[in-house]
């Protein structure tokens, strides 16, 4: 039998146009349109982007198992581009990511994220346009109307996104696009990506039962780090007021991991820094509080215990570095993070307890925070900083709000002083935040306090306090079309889980005619009563224009301990 040719030896290429690939023949590569196709008068059908590992399979140390290690693949790295680009990839190396990850994922923000934005075009693009917002919101940077940086790479990245598909680009980059909107104040636009997001997550696992589907290593080690961060800023949902968003729970329990990873938290460079450090911290001690909802993992006691106490001590060290006219300038952003450190310490330490009565625990706590709001009054009727936004990028203007720790005492305190104070003091904000206002605040928390002094009343134990008369509010809803009136629906002793049956309270709204026009407050309104208020660090308060005069301040602050 005769013998072929025998083929000379060589490497096969595969970086050639798809023409010449398909023929079989080597292509010189030629941009637009290789000499090979143009002398042939064939149309080149292009070049296929080289691959840019990420990550490739390597024996381990045993050689008994397979893991995926992180390499970055220095051959197809990616030009960062211009200095200004490098710039802002350096900054969000040093300033930018370290904000992100206060709040879930250190690894991946810190990491991962970097070496991604190596080696993808999309992933690139995004973290610069990010990092240019946060550089705006944080620390005085360019308008981002004006920012020519900003508007391009965003385009940009929308552009490469589109051309390459693969599902772990695509959810990287849908993270990102979150974020700006997040940073750029826009909660909706961000939580749009975010449900995209979590859409392409469930037909990626889904996709994991089918023998026939090919998952590509980078995708198994992305996937799974991105993924609880998506699911962390879902769970974050309700208080931007977009509501419940249902998963199946076949995904939840994929992509929580069963120890997740806490924040970091480091010195802070800016006050934003250590605004969403502790709104990072904040996060986790909300699931805790957050006694309807037991599903997700719990996150260690001790580990949050300690990232309060390196929030204290960094800001302390912070507050102490900062010249005489950044004191006078963070007049109000400098204390009202103290009482939401306060806050957050008292709802970390009670959460242990399944007593309503430990709040009495903590009455020094619940006057710090009302006397804080005393001179907040006083800031605000004077020369000192206004309460809303001054439209300085370089101040704190989305914080966590001024509602929060006021309604959280007027309804955990149950000293009456104290109580009464923080209440008089909600009726007087008059502010919008998010899902209500000040008014709806102080309307749902009255008629907390009548409903347990009335079961007080009733049970003839006015005279000494007992656990059966404490209540936990579960949801506040709306019951007709001119909303005129509200339900208000809570747990009394010993407050079971969801499935026991709860009790009714009619909320007469009429008190302030301005939320019988508007549609200022997101009903219903249920985890924030949960979670004694808060709604997250993206609150920029406004203000309501309301004369209803539920309450007038005069009078009505708790006295200051003598000293």
């Amino acid at each position: 039998m005769a013998q072929g040719r025998a083929k000379r030896p060589h490497q096969k290429v595969k970086t050639g146009c798809m023409t010449c690939r398909k023929r079989r023949i080597k292509c010189d590569e030629g941009k637009p349109a290789c000499r090979q196709c143009t002398d042939s008068l064939r149309k080149c059908e292009g070049y296929q982007p080289p691959q840019a590992w990420l990550f490739k399979p390597r024996p381990s140390p045993e050689g008994s198992e397979t893991e995926v290690a992180l390499v970055p693949a220095i051959s197809h790295m990616a030009p960062i581009g211009d200095a200004n680009d490098k710039r802002s990839f350096q900054f969000w190396v040093e300033q930018a990511a370290p904000i992100f990850s206060c709040y879930f994922g250190h690894t991946f923000w810190t990491q991962l994220l970097p070496k991604i934005g190596f080696v993808q075009p999309a992933v690139k693009h995004m973290l610069i346009a990010t990092s240019n917002v946060v550089e705006y919101a944080a620390l005085d940077g360019v308008p981002l109307d004006h920012n020519a940086a900003y508007q391009s790479h965003y385009t940009k990245a929308i552009q490469a996104t589109c051309s390459s598909p693969q599902v772990e680009n695509v959810l990287v980059a849908c993270l990102l696009f979150a974020c700006c909107e997040f940073m750029k104040g826009s909660a909706a636009g961000g939580l749009h990506h975010i449900r995209s997001g979590i859409n392409i997550i469930e037909e990626w696992y889904s996709s994991l039962s089918n023998p026939e589907v090919e998952v590509s290593e980078t995708a198994r080690v992305i996937i799974p780090a991105v993924a609880p961060i998506f699911m962390s800023y879902l769970d974050k949902s309700p208080t931007y007021g977009m509501g419940d968003v249902t998963v199946k729970k076949s995904t939840r329990i994929a992509i929580i991991a069963p120890n997740p990873e806490l924040p970091h938290i480091a010195p802070f460079p800016h006050i934003h820094g250590a605004h969403h450090a502790l709104d990072g911290t904040a996060h986790h001690i909300a699931r805790l509080m957050d006694w309807r909802r037991a599903e997700h993992t719990p996150s260690p006691q001790q580990k949050i215990q300690r990232l309060l106490d390196t929030w204290r001590m960094n800001f302390d060290q912070y507050v102490d570095s900062l010249t005489p006219a950044k004191k006078e300038r963070y007049a109000v952003a400098v204390p009202l993070l103290h009482v939401y450190h306060t806050m957050f310490s008292i709802m970390f330490r009670a959460s242990s307890s399944k007593s309503e009565a430990i709040y009495d625990q903590f009455l020094k706590e619940f006057m710090c925070i009302v006397c804080t709001y005393t001179d907040f009054a006083v800031l605000w009727t004077g020369n000192g900083p206004p309460k809303f936004s001054s439209g300085d990028p370089g101040s704190l203007d989305y914080h966590m709000g001024f509602i929060p720790p006021l309604f959280f005492a007027a309804t955990k305190c149950r000293h009456p002083a104290t109580r009464m104070a923080a209440l008089n003091q909600l009726g007087s904000l008059r502010v919008e935040e998010n899902n209500w206002t000040s008014c709806t605040a102080y309307m749902i928390a009255r008629k907390i306090i009548q409903i347990e002094n009335n079961m007080a009343i009733i049970n003839d134990r006015v005279a000494h306090k007992d656990e059966r008369d404490l209540i936990r509010p579960v949801e506040a809803s709306i019951t007709d079309k001119r909303k005129t009136q509200a339900t208000l629906s809570y747990a009394v002793f010993p407050y079971a889980d969801e499935t026991e049956p709860l009790l009714h309270e009619t909320v007469d709204l009429l008190d302030c005619t301005s939320l019988l026009s508007s549609s200022k407050v997101q009903w219903p309104l249920s985890k924030i009563l949960r979670i004694g208020g808060y709604q997250g660090g993206g609150v920029k308060p406004t203000p309501t224009d309301c004369c209803c005069g539920l309450h007038s301040p005069k009078g009505g602050f708790a006295h200051r301990q003598k000293t």
